[in-house]
Formats: C-alpha cells, structure tokens, sequence
C-alpha cells in the first residue's frame, strides 16, 4: 500500500485501482471460517439447483401434458386421464420446489449474514486490540470521531463485502457460466448469440468503477471527519455554551456536513445512471432473444417448451450480469473502508515488549534513576536535554517548573508511555525497555491532571477488573484517600452509577476517586502529575495530608505547578527549558536564590499562609 493519496485532510489511503493486495489481506479472515463460507456457498447451489428444475419443469409441462391436451382439444378427441395425473404431478413438484426455493432464499440472507458478522467481529476484535496497543502519542492531532467510524462504520462496510459482494460474485461467476452451459445444451445457436452479447452486458455494468472507488472513499473521508467535529464539539459543549459559540460551530458543521452531502450526491448520481442505463441495455437484449427465439419456435427448430424454459433461464442468467455493478459497489466500498482499517493496523507500537523481557515481580525497591535522558518529539525540537536524577526507594521526588518544560514527558518517559531519544531510565538497576510495558506499569500508581472516570459504578471505577484489589486493600485506598466519604454520599454505595466522564461528580470527588484508584493496588511507585491542579486549597491540603500518610515507605514522583503541594517533598527538582537546573529541599532551594525561589515568591508574595492542618474539603 505505497500508492497513497491525501482524501480532502482526512487521513492518507491508498490511491491503488487493482486490489489484490488488500484481497489477501482480508481472505485470512474469511479462510478462519471457511466452513460457514461453505455452507454458504451450499445454500446458493441450493438456490441455483431450484432455478434449474422450476424451468425444466415449466418445459415437461408444456411439452408434455399441455401440449398433448391442446392437440386432443384440437382433435376432438377424449384427454388422456394419465395427462391430468402426470401434470398435477409436474403441478405439486414445481410447488414443492418452490417452497424449498423460499426456504433456501431464506437460509442464504442468514447464512451470508451470519459468515459476514462472524469476519467483522474478528476484524473489530483486532483493530481494537491494535487501537489500545498504539503509543499515546499516536492518538494525538487525531479525532475520537474518526477512530470510532473506523470501527464501527468502516468495518460494518466490510460485513457486506462477505454478505453481498465477495462470495456472491464468485458464485455469480459461476452461476453464469453454469447457465450458459445448460442454454448450449438446449440450443447451441442461440447460446450462443447469448455468449456474444453477454460481455456488452458486462461491460455495461462494471463501466461506472471508475467513479464509483473514489467517490465512496470520499462520502468515508468526509464522514470520518464530520464525525470527528462532532465528538470534539460534544466533548467540550460548556466551553463551546461558555464562549457563546453556538453559531459558529453551527457553520463549520453544516460546511462539514454540506461537504459529505455533496460526496455522497456524487455516489448517488453513479448509481441513478447506471441503473436506467442497465435497464435499457437489458431491454434491448431480451427484445433480441425474444426475436430469434421466436423465429426458431415459428421454423419448428425448438418447442414451446423449450422457448420458455430458455426464457426463465435467460433471466436467471441476466440476474446476476444485472447485479454485477451493484456488487462491485459494494466492494469498492468495502475496499475503501479497509484501506483505513489496515492504516491502522499497519502501525506498528514504538514502546513495544522485547522479544525476553525481564519478569516485573524483580521490582521490590522502587529505586528509579534517569541516566542522561534525552528526547524529543520533533527531530531538531529537544524536549529534555540530559536529565539525570533518581528517586530513592521510599523518598518522595517533586518535579517542578513551568509550562513547557518537559515535567509530564518525564512522567510518560517513567511510565514507558515512550521510550528516550538517547540515555536510559532504570527501576532497581533495570532499564525498563527491558520490560513488558503493561507489566511494568502494574507496579505503578497514576492520578493525572485530567480525572477520568468510566461509565459503570463506583467500586468498577475503582477496582478496574485487578485481581490483586480486594474488598481490604479497597477499603484501605478509600480511607486514606479520604474518597470513602464520596460513596457514603451515595445511597447505593460503591455500587453507585458513575456516568461517562464522571457526570455528576464535583471535580475535587472525582479526584480523590482516582487517587484512591491509583492507591487500591498497593503500587511500588506512585506518580502524582498535577494531582491537585484543580481543586480548591481546602480539598487540596486534605489530599496532601492523607498522601503524605499513605506514600510513606514508597517511592513516589510528584508533578505540580502549584509549589504548595510539593514543600514536604524529600527533594525538588526544578526543570527548565529541558534541563535539570537545580535540585534540592524546599528550604535549601529558597537559600540558593534560583529559578525556585523566584516561582516561590511569584505564588506567595500575597498569598495568605497555608494551613497547617488539613480540613474536610467542600466537595
């Protein structure tokens, strides 16, 4: 998939006609179940077979009892009673093959579309496992919007490449050269006429596919991204309420929304021509067939019963040629949407387990170092220039600086999020690329800046399905954290319903949730980043009493702009465009005079003094 193309800024896809590359690619999802593919293509035969005997049928009848009571009519004479047995015979059998017809027609709409859900749940099983593999950063710059389409929309486009587009043409291939055989056996002469004439009806039907692939990869490049708009404009609906900018979000979504109209218009306008235009070359070939049809009935040259059953069987065959162009639609479809299924999981994860890692249980200390760490995520653009400092088992490490100066990369750099440019970070002497990234992480505790808190209950929201959380280490987190009072305020406890995004929670209780989240597995080593960016003074002083209490004897990184947070830190690091600067205790950096103290005296120069003891928060 070299060949790619930007689709009006949505994400790039390939630009290739031929597809056979994609083709193998999705084949190996379907050979998984090739026995329901079988039993498929089994109902079509099925399907085909009755087609087969209702016009033979059609022809012992006419040619058989019908006939031969016209001519007794004609003669006067007496109808055989044999000839009424023998057609009610033909009568309950062509019943007969009809019901089994009906019921087979039945069977391949859920035959097909059962084998096309049992491919999609195993293709939007993988992309997903792929999608929570991929490193954090991959996700940034990129809508929620568009990924979700991707894996709903877009695989759900695939379901009908195996329902009604894939296993179908093939059979229809078939179909039609079956067809063509039966119709040599009936008359050779006017097969063959329709052998001539059957490519112009194919021609006809795939003469739109030039259009047709690149109009539907861009209805789903348009869609992705009005998709993507309206999750960010959801997302952030009070900013948006706030700013008064209702009218102005309104425009860039109905210009979105005008711009998807006017792909799918064009989608539209290819099948509105090519279905009239099929018609009329289908008319003219039947006119055709009934022509010399006719006029080898008239020379005596084929019966009546042959006529009809060529006729019924000229439909069949016309049925599939019909429905070519449809069906290659909805690969082109599919196709398209598979491009950017398999943009996906064509990335591949940087932070990655080696091929041996070392077992994470050999973490006991918490003693973590930075060894001349350099990274940056721009080439030419340093974020962190050489930092070099550790965090001694039990000791509680503060980071501090302003905005910019690589405090959080340093936290996803100790949480293998990524991996150093240059230099290492080590855990008791290991370097943690030698780890299994979401083993390593078992032995941390995070609370981030940005609380988050899923769509379940409470004790969900805690216990975060960890075998190790059980109902003593819960209920240890939630006193220390001070969040047990969050769930007493609820009439139905830990079992309380939490909605997306922790709607109805004050954002002080949401915190205090995720600290005691982050505590209920007892880690090694706990991560604080802007814990209480956002809480008030009175919540914040109680989280630092209770983490003071509960951090003790772990080794523990704390990230705050707010320097009142980090005072009782064993040390203070202070990062500056990049660099260590300076290092040492509170008292000790506000004696050198440095970068430190000057952030001190700009916080508290008119600030009250804190608290000594902590109070119970207005949550």
């Amino acid at each position: 998939m070299s060949d790619t193309v930007d689709i009006h800024g949505d994400q790039v896809v390939s630009a290739k006609t031929l597809d056979f590359g994609l083709l193998r690619r999705l084949l190996p999802y379907a050979a998984r179940h090739w026995q329901a593919f079988a039993r498929s293509l089994g109902v079509l035969a099925g399907v085909l077979a009755c087609e087969l005997v209702t016009g033979w049928l059609w022809k012992l009848a006419v040619d058989g009892p019908a006939t031969e009571a016209i001519t007794s009519r004609a003669q006067s004479a007496p109808i055989d009673p044999a000839l009424r047995h023998t057609f009610l015979w033909i009568v309950a059998a062509y019943a007969g093959c009809v019901v089994v017809k009906t019921l087979l027609s039945y069977l391949e709409v859920a035959t097909l579309g059962r084998t096309g859900q049992l491919v999609v749940h195993d293709l939007r099983r993988d992309v997903f496992r792929h999608l929570v593999r991929l490193d954090v950063n991959w996700f940034d710059g990129r809508p929620t919007g568009s990924l979700v389409t991707r894996v709903t929309t877009d695989v759900e486009n695939l379901s009908e490449m195996f329902t009604s587009g894939l296993i179908v043409i093939v059979f229809d291939l078939l179909k039609i050269v079956v067809i063509l055989a039966v119709l040599f056996s009936i008359s050779a002469k006017l097969a063959l006429l329709t052998l001539l004439a059957t490519p112009v009806m194919i021609a006809v039907s795939l003469m739109f596919r030039g259009g047709s692939r690149e109009a539907f990869r861009l209805v789903r490049a348009r869609a992705s991204r009005q998709s993507g708009y309206l999750q960010e404009v959801l997302s952030g609906i009070r900013v948006v309420q706030a700013f008064v900018r209702e009218g102005r979000v309104r425009e860039r979504y109905d210009g979105l929304q005008h711009d998807t109209y006017l792909a799918a218009l064009k989608a539209l306008m290819l099948f509105a021509l090519f279905f009239p235009t099929i018609n009329f070359v289908e008319a003219l070939y039947k006119g055709g067939a009934l022509w010399s049809f006719g006029a080898e009935v008239v020379a005596g040259r084929m019966s009546l019963g042959e006529f009809l059953q060529f006729w019924m069987y000229l439909y069949v065959l016309l049925a599939p040629i019909r429905e070519l162009g449809e069906r290659y639609n909805v690969l082109q479809a599919a196709f398209a949407s598979a491009e950017r299924l398999f943009q996906i999981l064509d990335t591949r994860p940087r932070v990655k387990a080696p091929a041996h890692p070392i077992e994470a249980s050999r973490i006991t200390a918490g003693h973590v170092r930075f060894e001349d760490v350099h990274f940056h995520y721009t080439e030419g653009v340093p974020v962190l220039r050489g930092v070099s400092f550790e965090i001694l088992p039990g000791q509680t490490v503060a980071l501090v600086g302003a905005t910019g100066a690589g405090k959080s990369t340093i936290v996803d750099l100790l949480l293998r999020f990524r991996d150093p440019v240059r230099g290492r970070v080590t855990i008791d002497g290991l370097p943690l690329t030698d780890f299994a990234p979401s083993e390593l992480r078992r032995h941390f505790g995070l609370v981030m800046q940005e609380d988050y808190l899923f769509h379940g209950t409470l004790r969900e929201n805690l216990v975060m399905e960890r075998e190790e959380v059980d109902e003593e280490a819960l209920a240890v987190a939630l006193e220390a954290s001070r969040a047990g009072e969050v769930a007493l305020r609820r009439e139905a406890g830990l079992e309380s319903t939490v909605r997306e995004r922790g709607a109805g929670y004050s954002r002080g209780e949401r915190q205090l949730l995720s600290i005691a989240r982050a505590l209920a597995g007892d880690p090694r080593i706990v991560v604080l980043d802007e814990a209480t960016a956002s809480v008030d003074s009175g919540t914040e002083a109680w989280i630092e009493d209770a983490t003071t209490r509960l951090l003790q004897g772990r080794s523990s990184l704390v990230v705050a702009h707010r320097l009142s947070t980090v005072r009782r830190a064993d040390r203070i690091l202070v990062l500056h465009h990049g660099e260590l600067r300076e290092s040492g205790t509170h008292d000790e950096l506000l004696a050198l005079g440095g970068l430190y103290a000057k952030l001190y005296h700009l916080q508290f120069e008119h600030a009250a003094p804190a608290p000594d003891a902590p109070h119970a928060p207005p949550l």
